[in-house]
């Protein structure tokens, strides 16, 4: 790569060299105890003998992010570009109420655009209320019912994640990787505006077995939102074989979604029609692997060239290099479609270079076969609650066997919630 990759790559080794440094007050590893005041700093108000509120916690989701890009375009050109943002910066409050109720609300307050050219309405770093990234309530129905044959199951209302892939079952805080794939994302049952929809569902556990069936609405609302636009009807399966297999980790999980609506009406996960996958964790010590196969339909699109069915996989081994502090992370992407344009890069960062640098054409990132490989370095200062993760990326997307776009990413956030 060019001296200027080996430029940026030094300052964002500096940069992650400072944040652990200002982490961590010693080069010692932070006291056990410390880490337990992190987890627990949130929680302000416990009551359990309450018949009103018997229980509040203070969420927080922190995320600083930096990235270089390095790749070529469909005509062969060289580019390159970095970027620095506020990736993420989420509080909310949940708690429990009487002896059935929880509650959960999230709101984002960070919009950080200042990466983004004119041309797509930036640049600017807007703090404040954006959208919520949950808003619900739930019942604790097995309690109040006492079913026979259920461990456990709850009735909910309100916003929440419609998951797919292995990667939408861990949170964004939780996250192995610097980014989800776009495979899992393509997957994902977003709104319009990229975030959790509205729903109604019932959730339950019976031994090894947990499933879980809703009703997600189409409609957008910054609150809580309505019913006029598509319904999505969504179930899951999620078997954990774990005490019975030879493995520490052992599970299945299948899940399905449906769309009823059309292209006047809002819709969710960019419209898809239909999606199947299927998820395999298994792991055992220091080692896990988790798979994700998966198929689906992109549904009635305002160009032809991005409908039509799509099928892909995600494979990624982990392994704790040293336990519970360092973790190497690998995972290998492939997706393909029937149509030129049914698939698309994520939007870091190969798409938002493209965006401001109008001699690159990358086809807006869209193509019809794309395979990715990641390798990335985990250095977790309090669990999944303080880390770094670091990663790089090679990406080679085409469209009808002409190249799009082939580069590499590198990255690196700073990541801590409560």
């Amino acid at each position: 790569m060019s001296f200027y990759y080996s430029t940026v790559s030094m300052r964002i080794l500096a940069c992650v060299a400072f944040l652990i440094n200002i982490a961590l007050p010693t080069s010692a590893q932070i006291k056990e105890e410390t880490c337990e005041k992190l987890k627990n700093i949130g929680k302000f108000y416990e009551n359990p003998e309450s018949s009103s509120l018997q229980s509040a916690k203070l969420f927080l989701s922190y995320q600083h992010q930096i990235g270089y890009i390095d790749g070529a375009d469909q005509m062969g050109k060289n580019f390159n570009d970095d970027f620095e943002e506020f990736r993420r910066f989420w509080m909310g409050i949940s708690g429990k109420w009487g002896s059935y109720w929880k509650f959960k609300v999230v709101s984002q307050l960070s919009n950080d655009r200042h990466n983004y050219p004119a041309s797509k309405g930036g640049a600017y770093r807007q703090w404040g209320h954006e959208t919520f990234r949950a808003a619900n309530i739930t019942f604790d129905a097995d309690k109040f019912w006492d079913f026979e044959n259920i461990d456990a199951m709850e009735i909910g209302y309100g916003r929440r994640t419609g998951r797919m892939a292995d990667e939408w079952q861990r949170s964004s805080t939780m996250i192995n990787c610097l980014e989800r794939s776009s495979f899992s994302n393509k997957l994902w049952l977003y709104d319009k505006e990229k975030g959790n929809p509205l729903a109604a569902w019932v959730k339950w556990k019976a031994g090894t077995n947990t499933f879980d069936a809703a009703v997600f609405s189409g409609t957008y609302d910054d609150y809580i939102g309505g019913w006029k636009d598509s319904k999505v009807y969504y179930g899951s399966w999620l078997g954990d074989f774990s005490e019975q297999s030879s493995y520490q980790l052992h599970e299945y999980w299948l899940s399905y979604y449906k769309q009823d609506g059309n292209l006047n009406q809002d819709q969710l996960a960019g419209g898809n029609d239909w999606a199947l996958s299927l998820v395999n964790r298994i792991g055992d010590g220091s080692w896990a692997f988790h798979s994700t196969l998966a198929f689906g339909n992109n549904g009635d699109q305002a160009n032809a060239d991005r409908e039509g069915d799509f099928g892909g996989l995600v494979l990624m081994p982990m392994y704790w290099l040293k336990e519970d502090k360092l973790k190497l992370v690998g995972r290998y992407l492939f997706q393909q479609s029937d149509q030129k344009e049914g698939l698309r890069l994520n939007s870091r960062y190969a798409p938002l270079a493209d965006s401001r640098d109008s001699a690159i054409d990358l086809n807006n990132g869209r193509g019809d076969k794309h395979h990715a490989f990641y390798l990335g370095l985990n250095y977790y200062l309090c669990g999944e609650n303080l880390k770094l993760i670091t990663g790089i990326q090679h990406d080679e997307l085409s469209s009808h066997g002409a190249n799009q776009y082939r580069g590499w990413t590198l990255g690196s956030s700073f990541r801590i919630w409560f």
